[in-house]
Order: structure tokens, then sequence, then C-alpha cells
């Protein structure tokens, strides 16, 4: 089962401690964005937009959720690739039993995650960093 993020996280060192703080083990959940705004929205702070835009899917994995789980790892992992993208999503995956779910447990809860970006789904249950792991907050028009 996936756990959805309802409170406020403040960073994505923030979501990883809440996560391993729990009981059972987890599997993060990782989908990738590229942000487009679009004319006329405004750069209100150092990476805040105000406005509208779009945001698509680009590359998507996931990994053991570990106390050695680092997010600049992550986005060097990332950027290897040469996709651009902007935003990250975050949700995790924890088992009944007490056993890591695995990657292939993973794929239909991430396939989930891209498709609700892509049909403009509400995506207030996932959390969302910018690449310096700051939270996001979007807002589905």
């Amino acid at each position: 089962m996936t756990e959805e993020t309802h409170t406020r996280i403040s960073s994505f060192d923030e979501r990883k401690e809440m996560g391993l703080a729990q009981n059972e083990p987890q599997r993060l959940l990782f989908v990738l964005l590229s942000a487009e705004p679009e004319e006329g929205s405004a750069v209100v702070g150092e990476d805040a937009v105000q406005g509208h835009g779009t945001i698509q899917p680009v590359m998507a994995t996931d990994r053991e959720l570990t106390e050695d789980l680092r997010l600049d790892a992550l986005v060097e992992e990332a950027d290897q690739s040469g996709l651009q993208w902007d935003l990250i999503m975050v949700s995790a995956l924890s088992s009944q039993d007490g056993t890591l779910p695995s990657s292939e447990d993973a794929e239909p809860y991430i396939k989930q995650m891209a498709e609700a970006v892509e049909k403009g789904s509400d995506l207030s249950s996932y959390a969302v960093f910018n690449r310096a792991g700051s939270p996001v907050q979007l807002q589905a028009q």
C-alpha cells in the first residue's frame, strides 16, 4: 500500500526521516517532472513561480528507503540521463508483513503517479520537491 503524505513537509530530508521512523521497511517512489510556466507567469522568489503552467513526467524510479539515501545523489543520477527535469514527486510503498516491497511491486504505483500528472489529477497526496529538496505546492486547474 502506498503511504500518502498529508502533512506539511519542509524538506526531502524530513520526508526521509518520517519514512525511517515507520515500523515497516519502505520503498520510495519517484517521478521526475518537467515544469513549463505559461507566458505571463511571474517569478515571485528564488524558485517560486506564481501563475499557470504545465508539468509532465519525464522519468520514474524507486529506491529502498535507507539512512544513506541522499537527494543530491538522486539528482546527480537523474541528470546523467540527459533528460530535463525540474521537480521530483515522491510517495512511499510499504508492506504489512515486514518485507521490503520490490521494484516490481512498486511499478504499478509509479505508473499511477505518472498518470495522475498526465491527467491533471489532484497531486496533494504526494510530496513534491524542487531539485534542492525544498517543498513545492502544485494546484491543478
